[in-house]
C-alpha cells in the first residue's frame, strides 16, 4: 500500500544507501533509468519500502538522486564529448551509436541525453555514421517462458578460435556464456581455454552458482555437446537436492536465446577485438623472437584479462540496456533484463555444491579450467609490466605494450627456464 508519510515497520536505509541505489536504477533502460512505478517496486524489493509517487520524488530531492536532467545542467559539453571520446576509444569500427554509447556512459555513472550524445557522436565522429544502413533481419522463433529462473541457456562461442586468429598453433580465444530466455539477463560471458572441456564447463557452472547465492534454473539448455555432460549432471543433482517436486526434464537442445545472443555480442564488441587483433599481426611478426613461446604466453597474459574486462562491461551493459518493446513477445520485452530478473526460485545448500566442486577436482581443477598463462611466465611477465612503469592499454595501444614486454623478456630472462612444457603449443 502507499505509505504517504514515509514510515515503515524496519528501519529505513542511509540516505547515501537509497542515493547508491537511485544511481544504479538511473542506469538502466540503455541510460534512460527506471520510471517512477518501477523505481518504488525495486525500493520494496531491496529495502521493503512501502511508498507511493509523491514521496519517491521526496526521497530523490532529498538524496540529491543522480539524473539525466541533472547531468544537463552540471556538465560541460565539453566534458561529455570527452566522456565520448574516450568510450568510443574501445570502438575502432564505429558501429556503437547512440543508444549503444549513452548506455556505457549510464554504467559508468555518465547520464546523458539522445540529444547530447547525438550531437557529439556528430562532432567527433561523424564519419562512422552509416545514414539509411538498414538493420539486419532478426532471428526469429518461437520462445515461451513462465518466468526469470525458468530456463537458462548455455553455449560456448569459437569465432575467435584458432583458424580464424591464424596466429599461431593452439592461439584461440573462445568464451562461455549463460542467459535467462525470460529476462534476457546475461548470467555469465567468460573467456576460457578450452570450452570443449567437460571438467572445465563443470567448474564454470559452479562458479556460476556460487557467484550467484546458490542459485539455479528449473530448466538448463544447452547444444548436446560432450562438453556439457559433467554440467547437466550437477544441475540434475542440485535441482533434486533443492526442488525434488519438478520432474526431471529430457534437456532440450533448442538453444536459440545464447546461441543468437552472440550476433549481438559480434555487434557490439567483438568485431572492434577481431580487428585490433588482426591488425597487430603484421607488426608483431616484423622483428626476430627467439621463442615462440615468448609471444604464445605474453599473447595470452595480455590478450585474455583485457578481453575478460570487456566482456565484464558488455555484459553489465547488456543486463541494463533497454530490451526492445514488442507487444507480441511472451517473455519480457521492453524493458532492462536487470529490472525483469527479479524472482528467484530454487535455493541450494552450499555444502552440496562444496561437495561437488571436491569430487571434480576441487581448486586445484578450477584455477588449471582458466588458467592461460604458465605460472612462471605469469610472474616474469608481471614484472616486466611493472618495470615497464604500468603502462595503461586500451584496443588502440594493446599491441604497442605486448611487444615491449615481449621484447623485455627476450632481453632480461632466459626464456628456456621460465618455460613450462605443459603450456607450450
Amino acid at each position: 500500500m502507499p505509505n504517504p508519510g514515509g514510515s515503515n515497520a524496519s528501519q529505513d536505509p542511509s540516505d547515501e544507501t537509497l542515493r547508491a541505489a537511485f544511481a544504479d536504477y538511473a542506469k538502466e533502460n540503455s541510460g534512460s533509468g527506471l520510471e517512477a512505478s518501477h523505481q518504488i517496486a525495486r525500493l520494496k524489493q531491496d529495502f521493503n519500502l512501502n511508498i507511493g509517487r509523491t514521496t519517491l520524488f521526496k526521497l530523490r530531492k532529498r538524496v540529491q538522486a543522480p539524473s539525466v536532467r541533472k547531468t544537463a545542467k552540471t556538465m560541460h559539453p565539453a566534458d561529455l564529448s570527452q566522456h565520448i571520446v574516450d568510450i568510443k576509444e574501445n570502438d575502432p569500427l564505429g558501429p556503437w551509436g547512440v543508444d549503444q554509447v549513452r548506455g556505457r556512459l549510464a554504467i559508468e555513472g555518465i547520464l546523458a541525453t539522445r540529444r547530447a550524445t547525438r550531437t557529439a557522436l556528430h562532432d567527433h565522429f561523424d564519419d562512422q555514421r552509416f545514414v539509411g544502413n538498414k538493420k539486419s533481419k532478426k532471428h526469429r522463433t518461437h520462445l515461451f517462458a513462465l518466468g526469470p529462473w525458468h530456463q537458462e541457456h548455455s553455449d560456448g562461442h569459437e569465432k575467435l578460435g584458432e583458424q580464424a586468429l591464424l596466429l599461431g598453433k593452439g592461439i584461440h580465444l573462445p568464451i562461455y556464456g549463460s542467459k535467462d530466455q525470460y529476462a534476457a539477463w546475461l548470467h555469465a560471458l567468460v573467456l576460457m581455454p578450452n570450452v570443449r572441456n567437460a571438467l572445465a564447463i563443470a567448474h564454470y557452472y559452479l562458479d556460476l552458482v556460487e557467484g550467484r547465492g546458490y542459485r539455479i534454473s528449473i530448466q538448463l539448455s544447452v547444444d548436446g555437446g560432450t562438453e556439457c555432460t559433467e554440467m547437466l549432471k550437477i544441475h540434475e543433482t542440485l535441482r533434486a537436492d533443492a526442488a525434488p517436486e519438478f520432474v526431471p526434464p529430457s534437456w532440450p537442445t533448442d538453444n536459440t536465446p545464447i546461441e543468437s545472443f552472440w550476433r549481438w555480442k559480434r555487434n557490439g564488441e567483438g568485431r572492434s577485438i577481431r580487428n585490433t587483433l588482426e591488425e597487430g599481426v603484421d607488426p608483431v611478426f616484423s622483428y626476430p623472437m627467439t621463442t615462440f613461446i615468448t609471444f604464445y604466453q605474453t599473447f595470452y597474459w595480455i590478450w585474455a584479462p583485457f578481453i575478460q574486462r570487456r566482456l565484464d562491461i558488455y555484459r553489465d551493459y547488456w543486463n541494463h540496456h533497454r530490451l526492445q518493446l514488442s507487444k507480441d513477445k511472451r517473455n519480457g520485452s521492453g524493458l532492462s533484463p536487470k529490472n525483469l530478473f527479479l524472482n528467484p526460485q530454487a535455493g541450494l545448500r552450499p555444502e552440496l555444491v562444496h561437495q561437488l566442486r571436491e569430487a571434480y577436482g576441487g581448486q586445484e581443477a578450477r584455477e588449471k579450467a582458466y588458467r592461460f598463462v604458465s605460472p612462471l611466465f605469469q610472474e616474469a611477465e608481471d614484472r616486466a609490466y611493472v618495470d615497464l612503469g604500468l603502462p595503461n592499454f586500451e584496443m588502440t595501444t594493446i599491441w604497442i605494450v605486448f611487444s615491449n614486454v615481449v621484447r623485455y623478456l627476450e632481453e632480461h630472462f632466459d626464456i628456456a627456464e621460465i618455460s613450462d612444457s605443459l603450456y607450450s603449443p
